[in-house]
This record gives C-alpha cells, sequence and structure tokens, in this order.
C-alpha cells in the first residue's frame, strides 16, 4: 500500500513540475553497509520510483541527525537547479551534440524531423522549446532521449523539465510566431503536456 502511496505523490511532483530530493531514512538500521549495499537501496528506490530517475538520493537516520545536513544541501542545490537557465548558444550546442550522436528516425515515407533551433522559454520547472519542421516526426522515444541528452549534458537534477515541441508551419500559421508561443507557455501545467505532445 506504501508503494502505491509513494507512487502517487512521484506522479504528483512530477506532472505539477514540482523539485524533488528522495531521503531514506533508518539508514542505521542497516547492517554492514558499504557501497554494494548503498547501489542496491538506490537500484531499488529507482525502480519503485522510475518516474523521479532525476531526483537525487540522499540516506540519513533523522532521529540521530545523521546526514541530516546532507539533506539541506542536496535540497539547495535542487532549488538551484529548478531556478537555472542555459544560454541559447550553450543549449543548441547540446542540441547539436545530441543530433549529431543520434538523428531523429525516418518515417516510412522517408521523413525525418529537422530541429532548428531551441530555446529555454521558462524556469522552475526550466522549460525548453523545440522549434521543428514538423512535431509529428519527433516520437515519444526521441523525446525521451533528446530529455536525456540534456541532462546528462546540462544537469537539472532534482526538477523535472519540459519540452515542447513547434512545428514550423504551426508557427507560420499563427501570427505573432514566438509571441504566440510565449503566450501558450502560460498555461496550466496540465494543458503543458497536452502542447507538448503536439
Amino acid at each position: 500500500m506504501k508503494n502505491v502511496k509513494d507512487f502517487k505523490i512521484a506522479e504528483r511532483i512530477e506532472r505539477e513540475g514540482k523539485g524533488c530530493l528522495i531521503v531514506v531514512n533508518k539508514w542505521d538500521t542497516i547492517p554492514n553497509k558499504n557501497q554494494e549495499t548503498a547501489t542496491y537501496y538506490e537500484q531499488d528506490v529507482r525502480e519503485k520510483l522510475r518516474i523521479l530517475n532525476w531526483a537525487p538520493i540522499v540516506y540519513s537516520t533523522a532521529i540521530a541527525g545523521h546526514n541530516v545536513e546532507k539533506i539541506i544541501v542536496a535540497a539547495s542545490v535542487v532549488e538551484k537547479e529548478r531556478s537555472r537557465r542555459l544560454t541559447t548558444s550553450i543549449l543548441n550546442q547540446v542540441i547539436q551534440e545530441s543530433l549529431a550522436f543520434k538523428a531523429p528516425p525516418r518515417t516510412r515515407g522517408g521523413k525525418r524531423g529537422r530541429v532548428y533551433y531551441c530555446t529555454q522559454a521558462a524556469i522552475r520547472p526550466p522549460t525548453f522549446v523545440f522549434f521543428v519542421n514538423d512535431a509529428k516526426l519527433f516520437p515519444e522515444t526521441y523525446r525521451r532521449f533528446m530529455e536525456k541528452q540534456l541532462r546528462s549534458d546540462a544537469g537539472f537534477s532534482g526538477t523535472p523539465i519540459r519540452l515542447l515541441w513547434r512545428s514550423r508551419r504551426k508557427m507560420e500559421k499563427n501570427d505573432g510566431g514566438v509571441n504566440a508561443m510565449k503566450a501558450q507557455l502560460n498555461l496550466t501545467p496540465s494543458d503543458r503536456q497536452v502542447a507538448a505532445a503536439t
């Protein structure tokens, strides 16, 4: 029952774009602790809370005050990561390296998605807008790959990140282009997820 509740809380954290730190308490009750033990418990936590694979884990014993300072330090890092902005030049360098490593897949008709550029549109959570030829040419697997690359190259530990995909044709139809996109970013979190899927 506890795992179901934990997972529902994890889903809500991700959905609402909140920062998160996973604290494993009562660490003093684990016998013969070593790196292997910590790895085993981390894998167990990661498996149960897969949706929060970006959240750092801290082991502590709250009643004895062990590693409480590590919790505070880690929470401070999470807060900084949530508010961090990447310059467009650094962001596009990361994106170009990711595209060179793994190009978007071709459709059966031979079409392939192209990324023109990317910009960070918001913080808390960090939100990135990809301007592309056709958002439909980027399947969910490729979008997850790009999120993984962004995290491995640029960080953002402890915070969900949002990737929004904007088709050039859609932007050209909208009067104002970038201004229309900025207005759309003021949607509620659930609306943002719907927009991200288009």
